[in-house]
């Protein structure tokens, strides 16, 4: 049973990566990180850090492609022909998701050495970075399954990424007492922990809880919604 989810995670791959809209969402971020990043240090000025541009590489892959291309296989019925394999619906499930985490972790992994080089912070950068892009990819899971029509679910998960994003880069600027209540969001959660990484400081205990809390619980969501 294992060698069929490995077959189909191959399958899903190679469709990535025949897929020119998908490509161009994987180096996306890759080509906006490294010129942002180097005009932003070339001025002088201190926003848009290493740790956003990792981040939306995790929502863009997650995110984007997950989401729009589970509801487009549902309306083609390809996921459907998928339930009368071997497969078990969680299996299928977990070798798309698979194949996009992927993809993910290298467009990450991309933007972090163009712009920080090979650091002995890249490992345990990568454990976030591995945490965050399973939360989008769940987060795109999510709304495959739940929205019913491509138009909708490329409209939600454009409106997904862009509020996790935006959070993200603008929520310094907000006053101190707002951190609890963003705190929550997993986007914040991520920057934080790759700012304090990066700064020398190490992994933050509570942020890092919280993500692991979020996908505990995307993980049942899915599971219910996966059942229905």
């Amino acid at each position: 049973m294992s060698y069929q989810i490995w077959k189909l995670f191959k399958h899903e791959s190679k469709d990535i990566l025949g897929n020119p809209a998908t490509v161009i969402l994987i180096i996306l971020p890759i080509f906006m990180a490294k010129i942002i990043i180097t005009v932003v240090d070339k001025s002088g000025l201190d926003f848009m850090l290493l740790s956003t541009w990792i981040l939306f590489a995790q929502v863009m892959v997650g995110i984007m492609i997950t989401g729009p291309g589970l509801i487009e296989e549902r309306e083609s019925k390809t996921y459907d022909a998928l339930l009368i394999t071997p497969l078990s619906r969680g299996q299928i499930i977990t070798a798309k998701a698979g194949s996009v985490l992927v993809f993910s972790l290298l467009s990450q992994l991309i933007v972090y050495v163009l712009n920080q080089g090979l650091t002995m912070d890249l490992l345990p950068s990568l454990l976030y970075m591995l945490l965050g892009g399973i939360i989008f990819v769940q987060v795109g899971i999510i709304i495959g399954l739940k929205v019913s029509s491509s138009k909708n679910g490329s409209a939600i998960s454009s409106a997904f990424m862009v509020v996790f994003f935006l959070v993200a880069s603008v929520y310094v600027a907000l006053p101190e007492w707002t951190y609890p209540i963003f705190v929550i969001l997993p986007s914040i959660e991520i920057v934080q922990n790759l700012n304090s990484i990066l700064n020398g400081e190490g992994v933050l205990l509570l942020e890092s809880l919280l993500l692991l809390l979020w996908i505990v619980v995307l993980s049942l969501w899915i599971w219910k919604t996966g059942k229905a």
